[in-house]
């Protein structure tokens, strides 16, 4: 496998896994679950954008990890927004 496929494997991974979050998010849980979710998932959406107003995200000592970079990909790509996309309004 070259490197190029391993991106292209690693762009569809991340697109299929935001696919399958949006119709779990839309389709299995209530409003309150969906802002719960979204606050959990919104430093790893703003990790995506470069922001630097995330708090405890990236390699740290407590054991965090920085966000892939074909996922942060992704989801520049898709313009994802916590708002929109998770709390369940198109």
């Amino acid at each position: 496998m070259t490197n190029t496929d391993h991106d292209a494997d690693e762009l569809d991974a991340a697109e299929s896994l935001l696919a399958k979050l949006r119709q779990f998010i839309r389709g299995e849980l209530d409003p309150v679950e969906r802002s719960l979710l979204a606050a959990l998932l919104a430093p790893g959406v703003a990790a995506a954008y470069g922001s630097d107003d995330v708090v405890g995200f990236g390699a740290e000592p407590d054991g965090s990890v920085p966000l892939p970079e074909h996922l942060a990909r992704v989801i520049r790509k898709q313009g994802l927004s916590i708002d929109r996309d998770w709390l369940g309004s198109d």
